[in-house]
């Protein structure tokens, strides 16, 4: 006779996660920023990211997404968690140098900051001027602030 097979229920998480939509190339000062005080989520497209924002049970305590994912995709990714997610706080960066002109810059700013982003953080230009570290350091303090606050 078969033993009936017990299963466990899931353990709860003893840490927050922090969806990550940005390119491979963008991800390591997240990675260095969250360090352990978060379990970092990393996907590649708007639809491994939907994905897991759709998982009403385990949905991401903050997503953090970069200017350049999945084609320039971070407009579409916000549009949908302001329609659908509104509770989820969302931080827009950009996290690699790449050639764009100030005005760009700025109109990338001032539409995130319209279509209700948390936050925007030029980690490029922080680690451009001032250094990894410094760059590191303030974007770790903007995630552990967001992390911080009530949901």
């Amino acid at each position: 006779m078969a033993t009936p097979t017990h299963q466990e229920p899931p353990r709860p998480r003893t840490k927050p996660r922090v969806l990550l939509a940005a390119r491979p190339v963008a991800r390591e000062p997240f990675r260095e920023a969250i360090g352990t005080e978060a379990e970092l989520v990393e996907v590649d497209t708007l639809e491994e990211a939907l994905k897991q924002l759709k998982n009403r049970g385990d949905e991401p305590r903050i997503v953090c997404c970069t200017v350049y994912f999945d084609e320039s995709r971070m407009f579409e990714l916000l549009r949908w968690i302001r329609a659908e997610r509104a509770h989820i706080p969302v931080i827009c960066a950009r996290a690699v140098p790449k050639d764009i002109t100030k005005v760009s810059m700025e109109a990338v700013k001032i539409a995130v900051d319209a279509l209700g982003a948390t936050s925007f953080i030029d980690v490029a230009a922080i680690m451009e001027k001032y250094g990894p570290e410094a760059a590191i350091r303030k974007l770790r303090e903007l995630l552990l602030n967001v992390l911080a606050a009530p949901s």
